[in-house]
C-alpha cells in the first residue's frame, strides 16, 4: 500500500469517528485530540494535500477487538450455514426451519434442491414403539435436561445427534422431544408440514 494510499484512508476514518463523535476510535488509530481538532478543520483540498505528501504521516494500526468480532462473527455464520444444511439432510420439518433458523418454505425448497435432496411431502408416520423406546433411553443420556421442556426442545444439537444414530428424521425426533418433556401433556400426533405439501396432497414419510 502506498503512503498517499495509507494516509488517506486513516485520515478519512479519523474523521470518519469524528463525525459521528466516537472520539475514543479517532484517538485509538493514534491521534491526540489538538490533531483531530486540526483535521477537522480543514478543507477537502487541504486534507488531500496532506495526505499526498511523500512523507509517511499515518502508519497502519490493527483494531484487535474489531478484528476478533468479525471472526467470531464470520465463523458464527459459516457454523449456521453447515447447521441449516446438516438439518436438512437429517429430515427436519420447515415448522422446525422456521423455529430454530426462521427459514420459509420456499427457503427450504431452495436450499433442498440445492442439496440435492428430495422434497417431502405430507405427515410423517409415528415410529414403531420399540424404536420410540430405544431413542428415548438414549436421549436421557444426550440431553443434559431431558425432564425441562423449554430446555430440551431447544437442544438442537442434541437431536441432531439422536436423528444420525437412530435414523428417524430429524422432525420426528423434534416432536418425540417434546412429548417425552412434558409427559402429564396428552401426546399430540406428528402435525403434517402444510407449507411443503402440494396441491394433491403428498406421500407419507417413513421413519427408517
Amino acid at each position: 500500500m502506498s503512503s498517499r494510499t495509507l494516509n488517506h484512508a486513516l485520515l478519512n476514518q479519523a474523521l470518519g469517528y469524528v463525525r459521528e463523535g466516537n472520539m475514543r476510535r479517532a484517538r485509538s488509530l493514534g491521534f491526540n485530540d489538538d490533531e483531530l481538532r486540526e483535521l477537522r478543520r480543514m478543507s477537502a483540498t487541504e486534507l488531500d494535500a496532506l495526505a499526498s505528501e511523500g512523507a509517511v504521516i499515518c502508519r497502519l494500526a490493527v483494531d484487535h477487538s474489531m478484528l476478533m468480532a468479525r471472526i467470531y462473527r464470520l465463523t458464527q455464520d459459516q457454523d449456521r450455514e453447515m447447521q441449516i444444511d446438516r438439518c436438512l439432510e437429517l429430515g427436519a420439518s420447515v415448522q422446525m426451519m422456521a423455529d430454530f433458523f426462521g427459514l420459509t418454505g420456499n427457503d427450504c425448497s431452495t436450499r433442498r434442491a440445492l442439496l440435492g435432496l428430495e422434497s417431502r411431502q405430507g405427515r410423517l408416520a409415528q415410529p414403531p414403539e420399540e424404536a420410540e423406546h430405544a431413542a428415548w433411553h438414549r436421549w436421557q443420556a444426550i440431553c443434559p435436561h431431558p425432564s425441562d421442556p423449554q430446555r430440551a426442545s431447544l437442544d438442537l444439537q442434541g437431536m441432531m445427534t439422536l436423528a444420525e444414530e437412530t435414523r428417524l428424521p430429524l422432525a420426528v425426533i423434534w416432536h418425540l422431544v417434546k412429548n417425552w418433556a412434558a409427559p402429564d401433556q396428552p401426546r399430540s400426533e406428528i402435525p403434517q408440514d402444510e407449507q411443503e405439501e402440494d396441491a394433491a396432497g403428498g406421500p407419507t414419510w417413513v421413519a427408517m
